[in-house]
């Protein structure tokens, strides 16, 4: 596809076009070149810091009243690979992405990670391109229909749901829960039990059944949004 109806698909026209064919270009074709040539990792790092700004000040504007857990939940329902490269398909990236040979032939086109990528860098060559107002609005111009399907009561009652949505942004197996201790009286029983996912511990809860101090466990490691956020993307970086 050209690069033309991808700019016209964004609504966006690039006065540098080659900050778009950078943004398309797959590091497979470089390596298999065997000489430095650019590609759009570095537009992918710096598309991804816009994205999350875009999304994460809408949400603050939106939800004035949302607490910070589930403001950050909200945004990673709009921002992990699956939405990026819905957004990629529907722009039909793959087809003009540039790849090495060897990627071509093991269907790198349609590949999520490619598409994901290639999306987040596409930002990132429109913000380099024109700057943070314009490649806001292109953000928002494209996720303007997921924001509006947001259920937020879901959100707020289901901490357990929130917590497995998260981390499964970039698929994979769901949070483990294991009880770590059972103590006090049979009418007083008192549960402590942790959450795990991919070798990392999230968090602990407390409660009167090991399904309440589960849901406390969630709510604990929902409230801890730098170390979710920093476990999560270490695996969305994991090829």
């Amino acid at each position: 596809m050209s690069l033309e109806l991808i700019q016209s698909r964004l609504e966006y026209t690039f006065k540098h076009p080659e900050l778009l064919q950078e943004a398309l270009t797959h590091p497979s074709y470089g390596h298999e070149l065997r000489q430095q040539a650019p590609d759009n990792q570095r537009l992918e790092f710096l598309g991804d810091a816009v994205l999350q700004l875009a999304i994460t000040q809408r949400l603050f504007d939106l939800f004035p009243n949302l607490p910070e857990g589930q403001l950050t939940m909200l945004r990673a329902r709009l921002v992990n690979r699956v939405q990026l490269q819905t957004l990629a398909e529907s722009l039909e990236l793959g087809a003009s992405l540039v790849l090495g040979k060897g990627e071509e032939m093991n269907a790198g086109r349609t590949r999520s990670s490619n598409l994901a990528d290639a999306m987040e860098a596409v930002f990132g060559a429109v913000f380099q391109d024109a700057g943070w107002e314009i490649a806001r609005d292109v953000v928002l111009r494209l996720l303007n229909p997921a924001i509006a399907a947001i259920d937020r009561k879901n959100t707020s009652e289901n901490p357990k749901g929130d917590l497995q949505e998260f981390l499964q942004t970039t698929g994979g197996e769901p949070p483990e829960y294991r009880c770590e201790s059972e103590q006090g009286p049979a009418h007083a029983r008192q549960f402590e039990v942790s959450v795990h996912w991919k070798g990392s511990e999230l968090g602990r809860g407390v409660g009167q059944s090991k399904k309440e101090a589960e849901i406390s466990a969630a709510r604990a490691a929902l409230a801890s949004r730098s170390r979710l956020e920093s476990v999560r993307e270490s695996d969305h970086k994991t090829p």
